[in-house]
């Protein structure tokens, strides 16, 4: 996956700006929300879609049935509604295999725009709604060209906190709310690249 989100960046900078200097002065959402960059773009979602720790509460403007494949809820007027967003991002009736990283999961011409309004899927990393961010454009334009940058100047390699042990993708903690924390910090060793 990284190796080939990386490819995809180098590729995409060199035939769409030139390097990575013309990149920093013509990078917009624009030219970066095209083919050139669907699978950064995939990866993003994906990481979005499996870190999403927020939880969205409601209380019940007035008496209604919930129903879901397995029977009806009911639901009182001032109840409270509490959504856990990791429940629906790991659906297998919507994500098969919901509970894997799949990097090019959202490359469907699809996504390529805004996630939030494919309503075949849920994806709440935004909110929801009313209460959907406003931000969500400029702050996946913020992470695209942070990737950018980063892996076109460095050479990332993970790299084990235990000596002789190789090295395991970080694991979520229970205790992450709003923003995901890992059960260990993630160590990796950075390497200037040479020029694109």
């Amino acid at each position: 996956a990284f190796s080939s989100v990386r490819n995809e960046i180098d590729k995409g900078v060199r035939e769409v700006f030139g390097g990575i200097q013309p990149f920093l002065a013509e990078a917009s959402p624009a030219n970066l929300n095209t083919e050139s960059f669907a699978l950064l773009n995939s990866a993003i979602l994906e990481t979005l879609r499996l870190s999403a720790v927020l939880s969205s509460l409601r209380v019940s403007q007035r008496d209604f049935d919930l129903k879901d494949s397995e029977g009806t809820i009911p639901i009182r007027k001032d109840d409270y509604i509490l959504l856990d967003t990791r429940a629906a991002h790991r659906s297998e009736g919507s994500y098969p295999d919901g509970d894997k990283f799949i990097f090019d999961r959202f490359v469907s011409k699809e996504y390529e725009n805004d996630i939030t309004s494919a309503a075949s899927k849920p994806f709440f990393a935004f909110g929801a709604g009313k209460h959907l961010c406003k931000g969500r454009f400029l702050i996946i334009y913020e992470i695209k060209v942070l990737f950018i940058v980063y892996l076109s100047l460095f050479d990332i390699t993970p790299v084990s906190n235990v000596r002789g042990a190789s090295w395991k993708p970080p694991q979520p903690s229970a205790q992450s709310l709003g923003t995901m924390h890992t059960t260990e910090d993630v160590f990796v060793k950075l390497k200037p690249r040479s020029a694109l």
